[in-house]
């Protein structure tokens, strides 16, 4: 179950249905049935003692139950929108009882097959192991959703488009306040609890309202204990029953060049030299010698060894590794910098970037809004706006000037984004002039 994975093709995720969690378990499970050569939908079998466990049905009575959320699936009519129209079809075309077997054979629906089967591209995949976890059927939806854009890390609906492709109603959840506590935040903290994603969101106003969901998506490996993780790397071999008396010593033992082990003449040099000065000091040398020796360059005899042991005798005497060890200090804290650097400098480009698209969906709200304006009150913002051009800039509007016109719109539309409470008013807007009359780059002209 725990590699079992669930392959849609894009279109289906991005499907409007509502089904409910147990819904979705059962729909899941069957789509992780199909296997990549299968040539046709097939009766994909599942035992009622399964189904019942997965659907948390009881097990008194639990064929009549089970029977009632297959009769529904048969019913769900849903809706795919197809490059040529809306296409509405069912989930499942039959659902076959074998009573005397105790299993029940379901069958999907014809219509299904360019969704489901011979995906080559344009598909989401994920473990069902992860969304048979979740237990509100808006968090599965939402983790198949994001599940889709998990690599680019974000992805952005309007309000009305999300809550379409996870089935509420008109009348379901008018409140944004409500539809954020039942819905998103009961996802946010199962999908961070039980899934290998988890997502932070940010609310965009649309006018006076939240009318955009933007999400930031997250990668994260399920957590396991040290002592799960060694479990699940040891094999029986590699478990010694020896214990050496001293581990740090066979530590060192172990960084010696495998052709030099066996050498009982480094293992006194190395044992000697851990008793007089310590661990750290024959581990620094010995990777000094392992860097430094000829010893251990392409085209050397191994087998002669006098180089490497004469090598790692002087480097544990004068402790040659102590520089050695600060120059590669040295060169890692040289390279952290750079690497911080280079972060800070892509995250202020970032951050320009996150300002840039911010003005631009604010200048797109501004124009959404002056469509839907009674000439009078355009009148008026016209009238503010042209107010605010520099005398240059008003002659330059006035004669029809291509940029005369550029300027006036961006005044326009900081009129229209301060009335509408998308900018607060500036309390002073300086005009910049460059020479020649042309307006400089100041926060009005720039995108």
């Amino acid at each position: 179950m725990k590699h079992t994975m669930v392959v849609k093709s894009n279109l289906l995720v991005e499907s409007s249905y509502k089904l409910t969690a147990q819904e979705q378990w059962v729909i899941l499970t069957l789509t992780s049935k199909i296997r990549p050569d299968d040539e046709d939908f097939k009766d994909y079998s599942i035992s009622i003692k399964e189904f019942a466990e997965m659907t948390g049905v009881r097990h008194k009575g639990e064929y009549e139950d089970v029977k009632e959320i297959t009769k529904k699936l048969i019913g769900r009519a849903f809706t795919i929108r197809e490059a040529s129209g809306p296409l509405q079809l069912s989930w499942l075309s039959a659902a076959k009882y074998h009573e005397g077997k105790g299993t029940v054979s379901l069958r999907f629906d014809p219509g299904l097959r360019p969704y489901l089967l011979h995906l080559k591209e344009c598909f989401t995949k994920y473990s069902l192991h992860f969304a048979l976890r979740l237990k509100s059927s808006f968090s599965i939806r939402i983790y198949e959703l994001l599940k889709q854009y998990e690599k680019l890390g974000e992805r952005s609906f309007l309000l009305s488009e999300l809550k379409d492709k996870l089935g509420i109603q008109e009348d379901q959840y008018k409140l944004y306040g409500h539809f954020k506590a039942k819905v998103l935040i009961v996802a946010q903290e199962e999908l961070t609890e039980k899934t290998d994603i988890s997502f932070d969101y940010e609310e965009i106003k649309v006018g006076r309202g939240v009318g955009k969901i933007r999400f930031f998506i997250k990668s994260q490996i399920p957590k396991q204990t040290t002592e799960q993780l060694l479990l699940s790397e040891i094999s029986d071999e590699e478990i010694h029953v020896e214990i050496p008396q001293d581990p740090s010593l066979l530590k060192l033992f172990e960084i010696i060049p495998t052709s030099f082990r066996d050498k009982e003449s480094l293992r006194a040099i190395i044992k000697t030299s851990f008793e007089k000065n310590g661990f750290d000091y024959v581990m620094r040398n010995i990777v000094y010698a392992n860097e430094k020796s000829n010893a251990m360059k392409p085209g050397s005899n191994p087998e002669k060894g006098s180089n490497y042991r004469v090598y790692l005798a002087k480097a544990l005497h004068d402790d040659y590794g102590l520089a050695y060890q600060e120059d590669l200090a040295s060169k890692k804290e040289s390279q952290q910098t750079h690497h911080r650097v280079a972060t800070e400098t892509e995250k202020k480009k970032n951050q320009e970037a996150a300002t840039i698209r911010i003005e631009q969906e604010d200048r797109e709200k501004a124009r959404a809004f002056m469509k839907s304006f009674a000439q009078e009150t355009l009148k008026n913002f016209e009238q503010e706006a042209q107010k605010r051009l520099s005398p240059d800039a008003l002659k330059r509007y006035q004669r029809g000037d291509v940029i005369g016109l550029f300027e006036f719109k961006r005044k326009m539309e900081n009129v229209v984004m301060e009335h509408m409470g998308i900018r607060k008013p500036p309390a002073a807007e300086p005009h910049v002039e460059e020479a020649g009359g042309r307006p400089g780059p100041t926060s009005e002209n720039r995108e």
